[in-house]
């Protein structure tokens, strides 16, 4: 297996379990586990550290799931003993949106050799590799932006582009959710662009469905969250020209930075993340939006009105008895 998915360019962004035993002990290097201490606690790969007790996607983003100022993730990567200079190879569980979104900010804050182990734990548990209770100790380092501004869209700069055929915009979410059944906003739909395609992010994995099988315990282990081959990955994408711009956006930026940790490893150098993404932009009236919905308010009134006259009627019989 290849240390990535496949690339026409030079170094490969995804990396395989063969890759990080290889690499992980080199000078230079650091792994970088992104769970939740719950999860690493319970044992990690031997030599990684660790960014904080909390998910990596939530250490450096606000309570609304926005990146934090730049100073700030600069003192945050840096107390962990990480500087711009590194190759770090961040992991979490396999499907898992952590490593992508960590992923994602290093190369917004111009981290050049920054990887995903995509495999992660379950794949290093699986080849009986060694781990560890002990997350390794760096000394506090001194981690330096360079800011890639073209790694990242805000939505001033995609209220600009709606209708510039050389931006393509890539809905990573449901498809409930682009055709407005699914609200998760003020109002339901898709950014209404000239390119826009909606191809959900669980489309890359081997298995789509893995997460709900998951769920109604159908399946015991997540290897269907594995990405599918080069070939398949770059079937599914054919409609995005990789010498034009690629937006990833879904409802808060988190599921589009899978899209554009695969998108990345298949050679597309032009990628952004919309971190505001629909949580924003749905929220906005004015903006423009395709297959525009809006919740039944009335309708819900009535629901709870009737909700809350069966509560009375239950509590009255419950008093007579």
């Amino acid at each position: 297996m290849c240390t990535g998915i496949g690339t026409a360019f030079t170094g490969s962004v995804i990396v395989d379990t063969d890759y990080v035993l290889k690499n992980k002990d080199k000078p230079g290097v650091v792994l970088v586990d992104v769970r939740p201490a719950s999860d690493y606690r319970q044992g990690l790969i031997t030599g990684a550290v660790v960014l904080g007790e909390k998910p990596g996607e939530v250490i450096l983003r606000d309570v609304d799931a926005r990146i934090l100022p730049v100073k700030k993730m600069e003192k945050i990567l840096g107390d962990a003993g990480l500087t711009r200079e590194n190759e770090i190879i961040v992991y979490g569980a396999k499907g898992d949106t952590n490593p992508t979104v960590v992923f994602w900010i290093l190369e917004y804050l111009g981290a050049e050799k920054a990887k995903v182990y995509m495999g992660g734990m379950d794949d290093w548990i699986a080849g009986k590799n060694h781990i560890t209770n002990e997350a390794r100790k760096l000394p506090v380092a001194q981690f330096t932006a360079k800011v890639r501004a073209d790694r990242i869209a805000t939505t001033e700069y995609v209220k600009k582009n709606l209708k510039n055929k050389d931006v393509q915009f890539l809905d990573s979410r449901t498809v409930q959710e682009n055709s407005g059944d699914d609200i998760r906003a003020l109002r339901g739909g898709h950014i209404e662009a000239v390119n826009h395609v909606n191809i959900p992010y669980e489309q890359t994995w081997k298995d789509p469905e893995t997460a709900q099988k998951l769920a109604e315990k159908t399946v015991k282990d997540r290897d269907g969250m594995s990405l599918k081959d080069a070939a398949a990955l770059k079937e599914l994408y054919k409609g995005f020209d990789p010498k034009k711009e690629v937006v990833a956006y879904c409802q808060t930026g988190t599921r589009s930075t899978w899209a554009y940790t695969v998108l990345r490893d298949l050679g597309y150098q032009k990628v952004r993340n919309y971190d505001d993404s629909w949580i924003v932009y749905g929220s906005e009236p004015e903006l423009p939006a395709g297959n525009v919905s809006y919740y039944n308010f009335a309708k819900v009134n009535a629901a709870m009105k009737r909700l809350d006259a069966l509560e009375k009627q239950v509590e009255a019989m419950a008093a007579k008895k």
